[in-house]
């Protein structure tokens, strides 16, 4: 995911983290510096309890940026991971 973030956009001011549990996530949370965080509509829930933290922490709420989730036409749901294979292929 990395490499073809890097391939399509500067990363000089991006910090690029797995979050993997509410663990991670509250960990990140934090951190002052981060300003944003990309999630799916799936993990919007946990970004907006995230803030709630921050912000009883009196940390600034991070700027939440929600992908949308987008199916086939067998009402499956593509990845970016699905979407990044096939570009390569071609």
């Amino acid at each position: 995911m990395i490499s073809y973030l890097k391939s399509i956009a500067d990363l000089n001011r991006v910090n690029i983290v797995e979050i993997k549990n509410w663990a991670d996530m509250d960990k990140y949370a934090q951190n002052s510096e981060y300003e944003g965080l990309v999630v799916s509509q799936e993990t919007y829930e946990n970004a907006q309890k995230l803030n709630k933290n921050r912000e009883q922490k009196g940390l600034k709420p991070l700027v939440l940026i929600v992908i949308p989730l987008i199916k086939d036409n067998n009402n499956k749901r593509f990845s970016s991971t699905l979407i990044r294979e096939k570009l390569f292929k071609e």
